[in-house]
Parts: structure tokens; sequence; C-alpha cells
């Protein structure tokens, strides 16, 4: 009776890491007033930040043809982040708050 038994063989898995691709994706473009300042507002932190630009250290040269003489910046966007540009953060705090209803003070 033994023989006719199943023996349970020992399962084997084969796992491998798969690397993800980071790409960059283009979200649009915000062009501050002068003198203003953007700001990174984290929504489900509650925090407020003056955001951080990558600023690209080569002109192109179409870019220096038209008169450009400023290397270009950026902004990499971080997860659960909305960017505004004001003037403090008091005003940027008051644009939130007016144009998507959103307080940094409200408890949840």
């Amino acid at each position: 009776m033994k023989e006719l038994k199943k023996k349970e063989s020992d399962k084997i898995e084969n796992v491998r890491q798969v690397s993800v691709e980071k790409k960059t994706v283009f979200l649009g473009t915000a062009h501050p007033k002068k003198g203003h300042t953007m700001f990174e507002v984290n929504h489900k932190l509650k925090t407020i930040e003056v955001a951080e630009f990558d600023i690209s250290k080569t002109l192109e040269y179409h870019d220096v043809k038209r008169g450009i003489k400023k290397a270009p910046k950026s902004i990499t966007k971080k997860p659960d982040c909305i960017y505004v540009s004001a003037l403090n953060k008091k005003n940027a705090l008051r644009f939130l708050k007016r144009e998507i209803g959103f307080d940094i003070n409200a408890k949840d």
C-alpha cells in the first residue's frame, strides 16, 4: 500500500528581480512671475516647502541663437505633491484654500 501513495515533491519557485524603469514624463510648464517662489505642497503629510530646481548646465545652440541666455530649469515631481507659484508661504496657502479647497491646518 505504501507504494501507491504519491509523494509530494518540494515546490521550487523561480524568483528573479525585475528592474523598474524610471521615465521622465513632461507634465507641463509653470512660469512664475518675477519675485515669486515655487512651493512644493505635500497634501498627505500636510507640509509646504520651497521646491528644488534641477538646473541644466548646457545651453542648446538653437536657444542661444534665439537669444535665450539662461540654462533651462526643471523640477523633479515628488509623489503626493502639488506645485504652486506664490510670493510667500502665506499666499501659497491662501491660493490652495481658494482654488483647490485644501487647508493644511484642517484636521482630517
